[in-house]
């Protein structure tokens, strides 16, 4: 009977978090923080039934870049190591493949640092959690796997992702080294990339190992907002 009534408080934590909270049954012209889906659904404007990865995807609604491509029939992965995050894509996008673990460059156990079961902020970089938490952190286990390892495990083994979306507080850059980009390579990357929380300039953005891995890797930056920058691969 307890197990019962944990899972309904659950349902309803749910609903509540998806339809009161942030009004689902209405339609927004924009999900993202700072407009960035905007950007992306402008640019794939004629491109049907994309992939996209989206790596610390946090909420389903709520400060997401991929609701407008979903809407506009893509499908794809979402990851994040916070449960309840998932459940919700789960509830939002039972088509997605949704998966509760860590993005690294390990296959293996490792630790991760939070303090709410819903958060933007939990991360597996423990220095990371020190500058973006305030009061007690705390600490549990999650299964680590490099991205690689996510897509050959999935329906989309060895096909190329259109959209990556990386926000996964200071292991952003451990997932990009983890992709095997000879057969994945993403056409588009939306990469958070600030100094300690905080927005950077242009040269400070240079200077960030993040732009020079991009770059390396052929990208280009079409865009900068206050914290997330999108780049597309050259052609």
């Amino acid at each position: 009977m307890k197990d019962y009534f944990t899972s309904l408080l659950e349902k309803v934590h749910i609903i509540q978090n998806i339809y009161l909270k942030n009004k689902y049954i209405f339609k927004k012209k924009t999900y993202s923080m700072h407009g960035e889906d905007l950007i992306i659904q402008k640019y794939f404007k004629d491109k049907k039934n994309g992939l996209y990865v989206d790596l610390g995807c946090y909420h389903p609604i709520q400060y997401n870049n991929t609701l407008l491509l979903y809407q506009n029939g893509w499908e794809g992965i979402n990851v994040d190591i916070n449960k309840f995050s998932i459940k919700l894509f789960d509830f939002c996008r039972p088509k997605d493949i949704n998966l509760n673990i860590a993005v690294s460059n390990k296959n293996s156990e490792i630790d991760f640092y939070f303090q709410k079961k819903l958060s933007l902020l939990s991360t597996i970089i423990k220095t990371q959690s020190d500058v973006a938490f305030q009061g007690k952190i705390k600490k549990s286990k999650i299964l680590s796997q490099t991205l690689t390892k996510i897509l050959d495990n999935s329906k989309y083994k060895n096909r190329k992702i259109d959209f990556l979306d990386l926000d996964i507080e200071g292991a952003d850059l451990e997932a990009l080294e983890s992709l095997d980009f000879s057969r994945y390579e993403p056409e588009m990357i939306c990469a958070e990339i600030v100094d300690k929380n905080q927005p950077i300039n242009d040269d400070n953005l240079k200077n960030s190992n993040i732009y020079k891995f991009l770059i390396a890797k052929s990208y280009s930056k079409i865009w900068s907002g206050m914290f997330n920058h999108i780049f597309v691969i050259k052609k």
